[in-house]
This record gives C-alpha cells, sequence and structure tokens, in this order.
C-alpha cells in the first residue's frame, strides 16, 4: 500500500513534479530536499505513538489527509504561475507530513520473518511498477489526473484498513496472537459496528450508545480454541487492563 500510494513516487519523480510547476536550475533540488527532509522529521512521531495512539488509529487519521493532499497537489496544476508552484509544493509537503506518521507494519509474531520478506518483495514490486507506469499517467492524464487516481487510491486504502487491519496497542504477546487469530469477516463486522457507534456517539451525540467490543478466541488447556470467556478490545486502556486473556 505504501508504494501503491505513490510515497515513493512523490520522492523519485517530485523534481520532475516540481520543475513542471514552474522551479527552475537547482531549485527543484532544493525542493526535494525539504520533501525527505519532512518525511523524516515526522516520522518522529510515530516512534512515541504508534503503540500509544495505535497502529490503525494512525493509518485510519491520515489516509484521508494522504488523499485530501494528493488531490490539492494534483489541482494546483490547474492553476497558473506563483499560485500553481505554492499550492503544488504545499500539497506534497503536507502529503509528506501525513504519510510519514502513519505508515507501518504490523504482524503476529508466528510469521514475522515470512511476513517481513514478503512485505519487503512487495514493497519493491510496486516500486518498480510505479516506476514503470507513472511517467505514462502523467502523459495520459497530466499531473491533475495521475495524483487524482493516487488519491482515490488512499480512500480505497482506508476502507480496506477499516475493515481488515487490527489493532495492535497496548496488548501482550500473547492477546496479539489471539488478536491476529480472528477472523478477517469477524473483524469487518467489528469495524462496520465501530462506524455505527461512532456515527450514533459522535455526530448524533447518542449518550446511550454501547461500545463495540469483539471477541478474542482462547485455548483450553488441550490446546483447542474456545470463545466461552470473552475478552474485550476497544479504545479503553483500563478494560483491557482490566481483563487480560489468560496464559
Amino acid at each position: 500500500m505504501d508504494h501503491l500510494l505513490d510515497n515513493e513516487e512523490h520522492i523519485k519523480q517530485n523534481h520532475t513534479v516540481f520543475s513542471d510547476a514552474g522551479l527552475k536550475g537547482q531549485e527543484p533540488l532544493l525542493a526535494s530536499m525539504g520533501f525527505g527532509i519532512i518525511n523524516f522529521l515526522f516520522a518522529i512521531p510515530a516512534f512515541y505513538t504508534i503503540d500509544t495512539f495505535g497502529r490503525r488509529n494512525l493509518l485510519l487519521f491520515t489516509f484521508p489527509f494522504m488523499a485530501l493532499f494528493q488531490l490539492l497537489t494534483g489541482l494546483g496544476f490547474l492553476l497558473d504561475g506563483r499560485a500553481q508552484l505554492a499550492m503544488v509544493m504545499t500539497g506534497m509537503y503536507l502529503f509528506s507530513v501525513a504519510y510519514s506518521p502513519g505508515e507501518g507494519p504490523s504482524m503476529p509474531l508466528y510469521v514475522r520473518d515470512v511476513g517481513m520478506s514478503m512485505a519487503t518483495a512487495l514493497t519493491w514490486f510496486f516500486n518498480f511498477l510505479l516506476a514503470v507506469t507513472f511517467p505514462k499517467f502523467q502523459d495520459a492524464f497530466e499531473n491533475t489526473g495521475a495524483f487524482g487516481y493516487y488519491a482515490a487510491w488512499c480512500m480505497v486504502g482506508w476502507i480496506l484498513i477499516l475493515l481488515f487491519v487490527p489493532e495492535t496497542k497496548d496488548l501482550t504477546l500473547e492477546q496479539l496472537d489471539a488478536r491476529f487469530s480472528i477472523t478477517s469477516k469477524s473483524h469487518a463486522s467489528f469495524a462496520l459496528r465501530q462506524c455505527s457507534y461512532f456515527i450514533r456517539h459522535y455526530v448524533l451525540r447518542r449518550p446511550n450508545v454501547k461500545r463495540p467490543v469483539i471477541q478474542l478466541p482462547q485455548e483450553d488447556d488441550y490446546g483447542n480454541s474456545r470463545t466461552d470467556q470473552p475478552r474485550k478490545i476497544s479504545f479503553d486502556k483500563d478494560e483491557r487492563t482490566a481483563a487480560p486473556l489468560s496464559p
């Protein structure tokens, strides 16, 4: 999803993008350096928020802004002169601000070695794919269409994260294994209940709406899965620590 959403092409193609926006000589190189510095600096907050605010919450929070700032960049090319340059640079830099603290892998321990290998291979595959196709997108749809295309994929990614990416914050290693053993269908159902809860509680301001929880599977003394004692996964840390998973 990282490379599909064009962060690497922002980095590798931004010299061309900045040139198209009106910078000349060494100016596109300096602007590209600014993009990289922002990308580095705003990755630092992830060290403090990834296990407190949560990986899934960071992704759900940042992806809409990534889509917005890619649209801003693309629409900037519809303007002329310094207004075009200002809007394109603003969109590019703000995209880097939104992207850096949000992305990050999360895998159960028993498949982490294989999972990270596959993730790295897929990352470089999409990197190659985008390096070949992005210039063609620019020729076919111009910069506005190319950035709009990737903005749409940001929103597709947001939906997939909402439905299928589990939250891992404040969980022990044993709880992480149980968390990843939940089926995608069960997690998608839980995510839809979360959406309903947020709309009714925060938008419609209904005070007595029950927060959805998800049941974690456990194993008995014989290694058989059972779910007769539900455990809660919610946004409240106190609820999780009050009812830890049994070993």
